[in-house]
């Protein structure tokens, strides 16, 4: 049943009629709102040429980028010299458009040595390259004086701006007034869609409201610039319709065929058609193609003109040209009223309310005074719209005759809208965008599922490629498949995406994905006649990969790269190993399961492979051979505890370790690992949420809450990296974090498994709908407890074991078992490691704060709070004072004993610490700028415990770091906020300002414990200055 919203939606034509009342959420992008009750992100600033203002829709099989003052095609305006895309193609940065599947074939990915990871491998096999189509969503306007209304129209012309995306209609829309120099002013609106149900369908809506009296030009543009990496085919001006269309085929592809059609609809005389040539604004390639309308506009009046589009591939269909031409067509005839509602339907019925987790109180909907959440929660909704755009539906596949072929590519990194990463796929389909996605949406998921199965045969192929590797022994390998680490239309061996002496995890992550799909969907069948086959090859794979070595008894990989590609080329990876070690495990185990003999060799290579540690650092080595000097680009060793279920003694070591050692410069899905890791095994304080935090705010670009590939996008300063936008992995990775974080659910395949605990800054979470062996089922957490409800419905091939039976519910701490009866519900305890204090009697622990200044983006204020010496606060300016005010009033005055300071690497200076009843913290943390507070305690100098020493740098010894305590002569009362103030550092970062890795405001309870073992949680430095003031 659809929602009233929904029916609004539908039932009101244009949408800016449709706005129901709800209340609005401000965003920290500057005149950027959330409509929670809507799912509505409403921008009213105008921000041109740049691609983080841009916007993409897709419907799974088709997709457009759009400028941000309409939906046309745009060129970047280079910013800091920048307008390149990154690697491997580097080329020019501007909107695309494209069709699933579209790649080419070409010898190189760019025709330089940059463009590729190993370059002699492009010999044996060229690159596959997305290729684009004709951008499609221009009508332009041309006035009766020659001003153009594109992508490019002078900012000055346009007052009155508002952009709005309507997330549960899928539908993108904007409104302004233009005003052409000398000429009358124009009231504009546009609304455009891709279809979600008719996957070859989509439409723009253009009216136009005149001031006075006018008439103009509205021109239909197929502007092939966008159709990069093609060969031209045809076009044509229909002479007895108001249609024109044209084709392009993938270069080097000479079977495949896409086909883009545009029809024209509206208040407009179709006699005075007219095919447009020799305009810049159509486009400079051959495969460009545009029509006009003349339209005479009375004064006050709206005319609407619609452009339908059809479009379609021979990749997916026999006779494309006649599914372009049947489907604008019929677009045209059903008209945009009759179009959009079947659209919103088959949104609804994808996205619908309880598919998304919900931060809001559950007494009336209304969200916490708090920014942090207001984002998660507006994440919750545009992180799943995102990622569903990009798939096919089932619903979709049956409407388009059950076009199987329609759900078999995968997700490229930025999805059909950018070409970043060439629009190949890579792990970050299987491991980062997956989970989170099939929990919910397993249906959707299943053509990441899909196309390694469809690559399944080339990579038993693939296997053969040993030669060109260092894995060239003679006879080695009898069988498997390996997959390459880039892949597209073939699924072979390239120079980007090698099989061999690269990134052998690959295979692993691709045996997770297939794994969790079973898990999620129960469908036994697909498990085990497509599934498992590519599974259990993989582990073939494997062990034959793996080379016995006789001096340790141990079985080793050599030549190979971990996920943290700051690290090529190194024996014994410390993710990639125990990667291999879960799947030829689980290999046996679901051969046993499915009737089949285990392996025994596959059993002893597992219980023999080496898997690197350091005792002495008390963690999981990277690499065989690591020292002290590393530093990390992402995610890596951490990941053993979050992605897979390995014993692991090192836990929360790895995490401080590693979390020291992570690059500024990397992936923002590395925090969310973090996060999920920290949540599971930190005994207390709360910095899962802190990372959780640090994962999305500064990756995450305003105006439409799209995720960049790197926190700063400036190329000069961030390392070198063009950042993939918008970054579908991020948002994958933020995705994952409720539930398999804060949930703490486990893919397991014979029970429901759990770990719930939220950390205190989140009040309530109500979890999007969870699917398990088909079974659906809500979870819905408090502080204190999570209620987990049987819900009346199932997928179609889910696991008939549990139609009628009750589902084993099994907790990560190893708490007895619970079962979960069909339709009905059990409650849950919480764990609440997150309330233990780190420092016992700290009242600052995960406490609110505020910072007015700025700081190093992701060195959160809150980080200095969250009782982990992993996470520091860092201001961005060592020679300014920067001030963090934590509010104390959820507590009772109690005298304060001292303080503690753990600085991390980089200690500021000086410090002081005021105390204040004022009214807010904003209040409390101005007072303490303006001496207007009571200072309690500082230091001019501060001094370093632990200085940095180059000569030890390579050393590998456990994280450790400078830290302070304070003991007072005599205790003085807290107030209602404490404010921290620091300057300066003492760091070898001499351009930022010191770091704060944790501070505590010690009550009475906690007297003297800066003196205690207890005081110093997992790995503290070995030295302490004390202070009595």
């Amino acid at each position: 049943m659809l929602s009233p919203n929904v029916l609004l939606r539908i039932s009101v034509i244009p949408l800016w009629l449709s706005l129901v009342y709800a209340e609005t959420y401000n965003t920290r992008f500057k005149d950027v709102t959330w409509d929670n009750e809507n799912w509505r992100i409403t921008n009213t600033v105008l921000d041109q040429g740049h691609y983080q203002s841009r916007l993409s829709l897709a419907n799974g099989y088709f997709g457009i980028n759009v400028a941000a003052v309409g939906p046309f095609f745009e060129v970047e305006s280079p910013v800091y010299g920048d307008d390149i895309s990154g690697w491997p193609v580097f080329n020019r940065r501007q909107t695309f458009a494209t069709i699933s599947g579209f790649w080419d074939s070409q010898p190189t990915a760019n025709g330089a040595s940059n463009g590729t990871n190993f370059e002699w491998l492009n010999q044996y096999g060229g690159e596959s390259i997305i290729a684009g189509v004709p951008h499609w969503g221009g009508l332009i306007v041309v006035s009766s004086g020659g001003s153009v209304l594109n992508a490019t129209v002078p900012a000055e012309q346009i007052s009155g701006y508002s952009s709005v995306l309507d997330i549960g209609a899928g539908v993108h829309s904007w409104r302004y007034t233009w005003t052409p120099d000398g000429e009358p002013a124009l009231d504009i609106e546009y609304s455009m869609f891709v279809h979600k149900l008719y996957v070859n369908q989509a439409a723009v809506q253009l009216t136009i409201t005149p001031s006075r009296d006018a008439n103009v030009t509205v021109v239909d543009v197929l502007n092939g610039d966008c159709a990069v990496r093609t060969t031209f085919v045809d076009k044509q001006f229909e002479k007895d319709s108001a249609t024109i269309w044209s084709a392009v085929k993938p270069r080097g592809i000479d079977n495949v065929e896409a086909y883009i059609y545009s029809t024209l609809a509206g208040d407009c005389e179709m006699s005075d058609r007219k095919q447009v040539v020799d305009e810049p604004y159509i486009g400079a390639n051959e495969s460009s193609i545009a029509q006009s309308v003349r339209i005479d506009l009375t004064a006050g009046q709206p005319s609407t003109i619609e452009k339908y589009i059809g479009a379609a591939s021979s990749d997916a269909f026999k006779n494309p040209q006649q599914v372009a031409r049947n489907a604008s067509a019929a677009a045209a005839k059903m008209g945009i009223s009759a179009l959009l509602e079947s659209h919103i339907r088959e949104w609804d019925s994808t996205m619908s309310e309880d598919s998304v987790d919900d931060y809001s109180f559950p007494e009336n909907g209304s969200l916490p005074n708090d920014a942090n959440i207001v984002e998660l929660q507006i994440l919750s909704v545009t992180n799943p719209f995102h990622l569903l755009q990009n798939t096919v539906g089932q619903n979709a596949i049956a409407a388009a005759g059950g076009n199987e072929k329609l759900n078999i590519n995968s997700i490229s990194v930025c999805g059909l809208g950018s070409d970043c990463y060439a629009g190949m796929i890579f792990w970050d389909a299987d491991v980062w965008m997956a989970p989170g996605l099939v929990v919910s949406h397993p249906e959707a998921a299943q053509q990441i599922t899909n196309y390694r199965v469809a690559k399944h045969a080339q990579a038993k192929q693939n296997v053969k490629e040993a030669f060109t590797s260092s894995q060239n022994e003679t006879g080695k390998f009898t069988g498997g498949a390996v997959f390459p680490w880039t892949s597209a239309r073939f699924g072979n061996c390239t120079g980007t995406g090698p099989c061999f002496d690269y990134e052998y995890h690959i295979n692993g992550d691709i045996g997770l994905q297939l794994y969790n799909y079973w898990v999620a969907s129960g469908d036994q069948d697909l498990w085990k006649n497509s599934l498992f086959p590519v599974y259990d090859d993989i582990a073939y794979f494997f062990a034959e990969l793996l080379t016995y070595d006789k001096k340790t008894g141990k079985y080793s990989l050599t030549n190979a790269t971990d996920p943290d590609e700051y690290a090529n080329h190194i024996d014994n990876p410390g993710f990639t190993m125990p990667l291999i070690y879960t799947h030829i495990e689980n290999a046996n185990n679901f051969r046993v399961r499915l009737g089949l003999p285990a392996n025994k060799t596959w059993a002893e290579i597992a219980k023999n492979i080496n898997i690197p540690v350091s005792e002495s650092a008390d963690i999981i080595l990277e690499y065989s051979g690591m020292n002290g000097s590393i530093q990390v680009k992402q995610a890596d060793v951490p990941l053993v505890d979050d992605f897979l279920d390995y014993p692991n003694n090192f836990t929360l070591s790895d995490l401080d370790y590693y979390a020291s050692k992570q690059s500024p410069n990397g992936p923002g899905m590395t925090y969310g690992v973090y996060s999920v890791v920290a949540n599971a095994a930190s005994p207390s304080g709360c910095s899962a949420y802190t990372y959780e935090i640090y994962g999305n705010e500064p990756y995450v670009r305003g105006p439409w809450f799209q995720y960049s590939e790197q926190l700063i996008d400036d190329f000069t300063t961030n390392g070198g990296t063009h950042p993939a936008f918008p970054f579908l992995t991020g948002m994958g990775g933020a995705n994952r974090v409720a539930v398999i974080g804060y949930l703490g659910f486990k893919f397991m395949p014979d029970s429901f498994n759990i770990n719930p605990q939220l950390p205190p800054q989140i009040e309530n979470l109500k979890f999007r709908t969870l699917y398990w062996q088909g079974h659906a089922i809500n979870a819905t957490s408090n502080q204190t407890h999570t209620v987990l409800t049987r819900l009346p419905k199932s997928l179609k091939n889910a696991n008939p074991a549990y139609n009628d039976k009750p589902i084993n519910v099994t907790f990560g701490d190893g708490s007895k078992p619970i079962s979960l009866p069909p339709n009905k519900s059990i409650t849950i305890e919480n764990r609440r490691q997150s309330y233990n204090l780190t420092v016992p009697g700290n009242l600052a622990q995960c406490k609110p704060a505020y910072c007015p200044q700025s700081y190093v983006p992701g060195q959160l204020p809150i980080a200095a709070i969250d009782g982990a010496i992993s996470t520091p606060w860092q201001p961005s300016d060592p020679n300014k004072t920067a001030s963090v005010t934590v509010d104390l009033t959820s507590q009772p005055f109690q005298p304060v004993t001292g303080f503690y300071f753990d600085w991390a690497q980089n200690p500021p200076k000086s410090y002081s610490i005021s105390f204040s009843n004022a009214s807010s913290m904003e209040a409390a943390n101005a007072a303490a700028s303006e001496k207007g507070a009571a200072t309690v305690s500082s230091s001019a100098h501060i001094k370093v415990s632990s200085p940095y020493n180059a000569s030890n740098a390579d050393a590998l010894v456990p994280y450790s770091s400078n830290y302070t305590s304070v003991t007072l002569d005599k205790p003085v009362w807290s107030g209602k906020y404490a404010t921290l103030s620091v300057l300066g550092t003492q760091g070898s970062e001499t351009d930022v300002g010191g770091t704060v890795a944790e501070w505590a405001i010690i009550g009475s309870g906690g007297k003297d414990s800066a003196k205690r073992d207890v005081y110093r949680p997992r790995r503290w430095a070995h030295g302490v200055e004390d202070i009595h003031v």
